[in-house]
């Protein structure tokens, strides 16, 4: 089938842990669900959150993301620092190396773009 479509409630996230040394405070749990990918598995669309905590992430992938609900900051090493709540958009480049703080709790929906075929 060409087109492929899902119900809100048909989202059921599972365990996405966040490696222990990316973590610098709190106990941030991350979830994930895989809506879609392609056929060469270089494009992946999906939804994650995460709990509160501030963790550390490099980019080995092209993101895109639109946050559903809560907020997160992200400092770019040695780049600016921008906070991204419910409605906004936000690009990541590939090799981008990150701080990440979440207050309380994030959601959003993504679509991923790797240099290699990625399973998830």
């Amino acid at each position: 089938m060409s087109l492929i479509t899902h119900q809100a409630a048909a989202v059921e996230l599972t365990d996405f842990p966040i490696a222990p040394e990316q973590i610098t405070a709190g106990d941030p749990v991350a979830k994930i669900w895989i809506s879609a990918q392609t056929e060469d598995l270089k494009v992946t669309q999906g939804v994650w959150d995460c709990t509160a905590g501030d963790f550390t992430w490099d980019y080995t992938w092209v993101e895109f993301v639109l946050i559903l609900e809560g907020e997160a900051t992200i400092e770019e090493i040695g780049g600016e620092t921008v906070t991204l709540r419910a409605g906004d958009v936000g690009h990541m480049a590939i090799g981008t190396k990150t701080k990440w703080h979440v207050p309380e709790y994030i959601r959003k929906t993504f679509v991923l773009r790797t240099p290699e075929p990625l399973q998830l």
